[in-house]
């Protein structure tokens, strides 16, 4: 056969498995095992394929660029993942943060709840799988309570002691109570943060940044420690891994911010959350232009980072709501921490989410006021800026009636001024 026959070969075979993929409209489709047998045999074809990932997976793109290629653009990026792991020479620690609040929903099995997503199972299970790939490869996961109302880290605590009693007995896997620690006054906590009703309360942020600082604090951990951040659901396939960290393994970044905004990334975001984010996106851009610069997605929590380049920065973080995130990233490249940015599969979960309608747990208002106190404290932005100065002085009421009837262009705000 020759070269072209086999390219023409390959393409009819690699029509015929994205005509087969299982159909994916929401996180919990990648989890179930429809969609694990269909990885498998991904993962099989593509060990034996002759083509690089981004050759293959660029075809995919052109042989279906509305999105029928979905899910087998999914599990193409887990089996370049597995691929990448599998090349490790040296041992390597990976902690897996799991941040819950309000989380009891997806926890549970889909023929329990609506809504569930076994998330804990299936990421305990995942990091298991990635174990098996490479003897030099140890991963942890890490739960924190983030203050939940619902009790989530008691559900995680006790699905983990049944299900991996081998995991929680060694350390490998544990759960804390960020309103626990609090009272105890863990040496790990974040500085100053406090309970739900103090005024440094924590909206996801305490919960991740102390989960990083435990990881930090960890003596046992051999080899390279590599910390990422991830959300509580199954938004993104914890198979990932291997791609989000290339980049540390190869040498050539200390942090890595996965994005579902790249031309490989293969993305299904739901539209509601598209249209409200798209001022505060101008926004948080026009007052960070560094970091607007290189990464274009800075709220997916799916972020790794080296034990040594987040030492070098987890001190200057001063943020514990949403915008953490963007203060990690921004932190990086204040403090010179080597950052890249990488293409991700991501299918939201918007059914359960905290962030819609009454169930959202922080006005995008406040995050816009700590983003302009960001900028303030590492300096990006001229601090006579008028689009800073108009932001940082409305109120809820003003933005209101700005998102009831947001401008086409952040500058056309000052308008309203």
């Amino acid at each position: 056969m020759t070269i072209l026959q086999s390219r023409h070969s390959n393409k009819l075979t690699m029509e015929s498995l994205i005509d087969k993929a299982p159909m994916v409209t929401e996180a919990y489709d990648t989890s179930t095992p429809a969609f694990r047998d269909y990885l498998q045999e991904i993962v099989t074809w593509f060990d034996r394929e002759v083509g690089d990932y981004a050759s293959i997976d660029a075809e995919a793109r052109a042989v279906s660029p509305a999105g029928r290629a979905l899910g087998f653009r999914i599990a193409l990026k887990i089996a370049e993942s597995h691929r990448i792991l599998r090349t490790i020479t040296e041992p390597v620690t990976i902690t897996l943060l799991n941040p819950v609040y309000k989380e009891t929903a997806r926890m549970q099995r889909r023929e329990d709840h609506p809504h569930g997503e076994d998330s804990i199972r299936v990421k305990m299970n995942a990091l298991r799988h990635l174990e098996t790939l490479n003897t030099k490869l140890s991963c942890r996961f890490i739960v924190i309570d983030d203050g939940c109302p619902d009790a989530s880290g008691d559900l995680a605590r006790s699905i983990l002691s049944k299900d991996f009693s081998e995991s929680v007995e060694s350390g490998k896997a544990r759960v804390y109570s960020l309103s626990e620690v609090i009272d105890a006054s863990d040496p790990d906590l974040p500085p100053g943060v406090t309970h739900k009703n103090g005024a440094n309360r924590s909206v996801k942020g305490g919960a991740v940044l102390f989960g990083m600082r435990k990881a930090l604090s960890d003596t046992t951990v051999t080899g390279q420690h590599i910390i990422i951040d991830n959300d509580a659901d199954l938004s993104i396939h914890p198979g990932q891994i291997g791609l989000l960290i290339e980049p540390i393994l190869l040498g050539r970044a200390e942090a890595v911010a996965g994005s579902r905004r790249e031309t490989d990334s293969a993305a299904l975001i739901g539209g509601s959350r598209n249209a409200r984010g798209v001022l505060f996106i101008q926004i948080w851009q026009h007052l960070l232009p560094q970091l607007s610069g290189q990464i274009s997605d800075t709220n997916r929590a799916f972020k790794a980072f080296t034990a040594s380049g987040l030492q070098q920065i987890i001190d200057r973080i001063a943020v514990y709501t949403f915008p953490y995130q963007i203060e990690l990233l921004q932190a990086c490249i204040s403090e010179g921490v080597q950052l890249e940015k990488r293409g991700i599969a991501y299918v939201d979960s918007e059914a359960a989410s905290t962030q819609q309608g009454d169930a959202i747990t922080e006005t995008y208002l406040h995050q816009i006021h700590q983003i302009a106190e960001i900028a303030r404290r590492y300096e990006t932005i001229d601090p006579s800026d008028a689009l800073l100065l108009f932001l940082e002085s409305i109120g809820e009421e003003e933005w209101q009636q700005i998102e009831d009837a947001p401008p086409e262009r952040i500058e056309g705000l000052l308008d309203s001024a």
